[in-house]
């Protein structure tokens, strides 16, 4: 890269994975790695207990292993400790289950040079491997809240992310404590890091497609204890550092008219007037969601869509009971936090 005449020296990259049993997305991770344009100075594969073939895929790409032996710990502790054993300036985290596209590094890389930033992350493609109804749903609704975020992030995402070594180790990296499980460890690290006034950069046309399989339930789940739950002790707890993603007044409005169109729904078992309500609502959240509704239009047949459009109604539902429940039981002085069941 140049600036004001100088050329400066790309710093070396080591991509960090952590894996647990992921022989089935891990060959098509390690190939997107392969074909990146800005060929990192290792890869360092964390096998967090796996009893699969995962260290021998990793093994023969040429990857570095780092080894828990016992029982699997969750990627907050993996991604520390293959932080710990990496040598290169930046550090790339990238999920198993993730297929860089071949600039993705590069534009990453670019970005922190050109904005003097820490850190920087992409999101999912809009052609997710699954084309399951309920996966279609999560992994697009992820790539349309990222693509829809400021340059400039609050938080940081560790499915697609680089970041100045110097800087994670010197925060103490991920929450590890805190988040045994896959969770939001990467959003409060992003807030931990804009908090102290350094820089992280959203980079819109970064991306990865995402191999991960959604079945319903997996969706609820982590949507809820995951991320509702942590995410609504770090707003009460004020640790978001200005963060909105998708808890901004807008998407306060959207849950309102939800919970308003669900309660409507209820009634209208005691008044069937009320059904009059109950279609003013379903229009008035369409209208509010347009945007979003209109991008999944254009990818989703009309099956699909309805059940994205539902599932969607019901995310906004669940997120507000979870983020009162929580606000509740801490206004009762219950601080300790909730355990995020496997």
């Amino acid at each position: 890269m140049t600036g004001g005449g100088v050329t400066r020296a790309r710093p070396n990259v080591s991509i960090l994975i952590p894996a647990y049993n992921a022989e089935a997305t891990l060959p098509a991770c390690l190939e997107g790695i392969a074909r990146s344009t800005w060929q990192p100075l290792e890869v360092i594969l964390f096998s967090d207990g796996s009893t699969d073939s995962t260290e021998a895929i990793a093994t023969a790409a040429g990857c570095r292993i780092v080894r828990n032996d016992g029982r699997p710990r969750g990627p907050a502790h993996g991604r520390n400790e293959a932080a710990k054993a990496a040598v290169g300036d930046w550090l790339l985290l990238v999920d198993a289950d993730v297929v860089i596209a071949p600039d993705a590094l590069e534009l990453l890389g670019e970005e922190m040079l050109a904005k003097g930033a820490i850190g920087a992350f992409g999101s999912y493609d809009d052609t997710p491997r699954s084309q399951r109804g309920t996966s279609l749903y999560a992994n697009l609704r992820h790539h349309f809240v990222h693509q829809h975020g400021p340059a400039d992030a609050s938080t940081f995402w560790s499915g697609l992310g680089l970041i100045d070594r110097e800087t994670f180790l010197r925060f103490g990296g991920f929450d590890e404590a805190l988040f045994p499980y896959p969770s939001i460890e990467d959003v409060e690290l992003g807030a931990r890091l804009v908090a102290a006034g350094h820089r992280i950069r959203l980079v819109h046309a970064a991306h990865g497609k995402h191999c991960k399989d959604w079945p319903l339930l997996r969706v609820w789940h982590t949507d809820i204890f995951r991320r509702a739950v942590p995410w609504a002790e770090m707003i009460i707890d004020g640790k978001t550092a200005g963060a909105d993603l998708n808890v901004s007044q807008i998407e306060r409005i959207k849950a309102l008219v939800a919970l308003l169109g669900l309660a409507l729904l209820l009634g209208s078992v005691i008044v069937p007037q009320f059904l009059i309500g109950v279609v003013a609502t379903w229009l008035a959240y369409i209208w509010f969601n347009r945007d979003f509704f209109g991008f999944l239009a254009k990818r989703l047949p009309l099956h699909r869509l309805a059940l994205a459009v539902t599932m969607h109604w019901c995310y906004h539902i669940y997120s507000t009971f979870t983020f009162v429940i929580i606000a509740v039981t801490r206004r009762l002085g219950w601080r300790r936090r909730i355990a995020v069941p496997e």
